[in-house]
């Protein structure tokens, strides 16, 4: 499982590769706000089963990899 760092990191870089900012990759790829992302990702806010598959395949990883046993407690 990735800590939130990794996770924030991950999406960061992939936004940049694709010329992206942040924000407008997390209401592309994730079809959510970028605050509602990163209070996800924070674990401060769920993220539903959806929002978690989307931010995984736009990051390249399983579902798993990104969020453990928490990708099972889909809000």
């Amino acid at each position: 499982m990735m800590d939130v760092i990794s996770r924030k990191m991950a999406f960061r870089e992939k936004a940049a590769r694709d010329g992206e900012t942040v924000s407008a990759a997390a209401i592309k790829a994730c079809g959510v706000t970028p605050y509602h992302l990163t209070e996800g990702l924070a674990g401060r806010r769920p993220l539903s089963a959806a929002v978690k598959q989307r931010f995984a395949d736009y990051i390249g990883r399983s579902v798993e990899e990104v969020f453990g046993d928490a990708a099972d407690n889909a809000a």
